[in-house]
């Protein structure tokens, strides 16, 4: 196994202390507004993450957005319906017109040929 310690080199130790918070507080973050923040080390410095809760802009904008989705999918859907329709009438016809013509063909034969 190798030895991840470096000879002369003290370990990295925390830049920042965690916060710790009693069982059953409400914990509210600095600023008194409920966000969402994290911060960490990189290679190229510190970076620090805030999501904020969205607001009734960003809520309606997003039911829109999805709407929008929702309309394009289904005229997608009732484009192939229309599209369909014609193909599946065609196959049925395709299906009974044969029958009915040997059908009829056979009753033709049947009085050329002085049958009945």
């Amino acid at each position: 196994m190798s030895n991840d310690v470096t000879p002369g080199r003290e370990p990295e130790r925390p830049r920042v202390e965690p916060e710790i918070i009693a069982p059953g507080e409400n914990f509210r973050p600095r600023g008194g507004r409920d966000n969402i923040f994290m911060q960490f080390g990189g290679g190229d410095g510190v970076h620090r993450i805030f999501i904020a809760r969205p607001g009734w802009p960003a809520i309606i904008a997003a039911l829109l957005i999805f709407g929008l989705f929702a309309a394009i999918v289904f005229v997608i859907l009732a484009g192939i319906v229309v599209l369909w329709v014609p193909i599946v009438i065609l196959g049925i016809l395709a299906a009974i017109v044969p029958a009915t013509a040997r059908m009829y063909w056979g009753r033709i034969k049947g009085f050329l040929s002085g049958g009945r």
